[in-house]
């Protein structure tokens, strides 16, 4: 097999896997990992509950 023969094997195969790995990831919708964040804060009147409730959902970054 000759080099130009190989890179067109190569490049089209890259291409084809990166077009199937973008599909993939469009594909994905996580419906249940989204739903408390759809309703925070909507549900209180008292800003003390509502700020608690954004809160709660706020990532942690310390480590252990």
């Amino acid at each position: 097999m000759n080099r130009r023969k190989f890179l067109k094997i190569a490049g089209s195969a890259g291409v084809i896997l990166a077009a199937g790995g973008g599909a993939f990831v469009a594909t994905r919708n996580p419906t249940d990992a989204i739903k408390p964040w759809q309703n925070v804060g909507s549900t209180y009147s008292d800003p003390m509950r509502r700020a608690l409730s954004y809160a709660i959902l706020a990532p942690n970054t310390i480590e252990r």
